[in-house]
């Protein structure tokens, strides 16, 4: 009996001892400092209000180059380097006419300059700048003060192009004036020049700093094939400088989603395992968030390729001798102070 007094006193000893072990367990854990809360979510969206108004400037650049690479005496008879290309600078004031029920604004876009410059190896073809007071004579000079109308979403998105037909018509029909006016009004062009992909690939109303997300983009360079890129956005930062703006980076990586028409691509042209390439497609937006409008945007796409002459690949002795091409597209839209 005194045996099993004894174990009964040692089985609550240690029960007891166990008990203060979780009741000071609990203590410490009731002390210990409180988890910290996740970073605030930012809503990133336009904001749209009836008669506001903004300036902008959109730069839009395509160029391509090719240079020989190896002894001169090698080059092939009639061959020049050489860059082609375009220029173009668009200065706009946007207006908000009205906002949908859906949220969508019919935005009223007036031209208020223009400068536009081509450039076909290593010639200038048209040069045009609507400050300069030879230039008011020009054809397109007249598209200084024209409009159009477009309908987009707070999610930077242009959902229509509204009433172009008038500014389109302002260039005489016959010149190269008009085909560039044809090209800077086509609908394609109003999209590129006004769209916010940063914004419009964005799937919830509302990220958190760090947070990523992304759409997919591709370019075709005719001979050289065509260039798939998942573009990945991150909200970089929030700044407090002048009122409150986020920062998106983009930073584009070969899309996986579409290597394999990609590559089918690439083996159709006649160029295919000739040539190496290296690309840089690079971005980022500041957006006001106190406002809801854009303070800059840029989308930047460079890639350069090395085209080997195939009879050096048959020859490991033989100097090295080729081309090397490149291409570039920018897009740029800044708020005019």
């Amino acid at each position: 009996m005194v045996r099993t007094v004894r174990a009964a006193g040692v089985a609550a000893g240690v029960f007891f001892s166990l008990l203060v072990l979780a009741c000071g367990c609990q203590r410490e854990r009731a002390a210990a400092p409180e988890r910290k809360e996740a970073n605030p979510l930012i809503r990133l969206s336009l904001r749209f209000t009836t008669g506001q108004t903004a300036t902008y400037k959109a730069t839009a650049e395509a160029d391509r180059s090719i240079e020989w690479v190896g002894p001169a005496s090698s080059k092939p008879a009639g061959y020049a380097d050489g860059r082609t290309g375009s220029h173009v600078e668009l200065v706009f004031e946007q207006q908000v006419e009205r906002i949908r029920e859906d949220g969508n604004a019919i935005l009223l876009i007036t031209v208020k300059a223009l400068t536009f410059r081509s450039e076909v190896q290593n010639k200038i073809t048209l040069d045009f700048d609507s400050s300069r007071p030879e230039d008011r004579s020009h054809p397109l000079a007249a598209l200084i003060g024209q409009s159009y109308r477009l309908e987009m979403s707070p999610k930077g998105q242009v959902v229509a192009v509204i009433d172009a037909g008038i500014i389109r018509q302002a260039v005489p029909a016959g010149s190269p004036a008009y085909n560039v006016a044809t090209r800077l009004l086509s609908n394609e062009a109003i999209q590129d020049r006004h769209a916010l992909p940063p914004l419009s690939a964005l799937k919830e109303d509302s990220v958190e700093p760090g947070q990523t997300w992304s759409d997919l983009k591709s370019f075709s360079f005719g001979e050289m094939g065509v260039k798939g890129f998942e573009r990945v956005y991150t909200l970089a930062e929030i700044r407090q400088d002048d009122g409150r703006s986020a920062v998106v980076e983009m930073k584009a990586i070969p899309s996986a989603a579409m290597a394999e028409e990609m590559h089918q691509r690439q083996a159709d042209s006649p160029l295919s395992g000739l040539f190496d390439n290296t690309e840089k497609y690079t971005g980022r937006l500041d957006l006001d968030l106190d406002r809801g409008q854009v303070r800059e945007y840029v989308d930047e796409m460079q890639v350069e390729w090395v085209v080997v002459d195939p009879a050096v690949m048959r020859d490991p002795t033989a100097q090295p001798r080729g081309m090397k091409m490149g291409a570039k597209r920018l897009d740029r839209l800044e708020l005019v102070p």
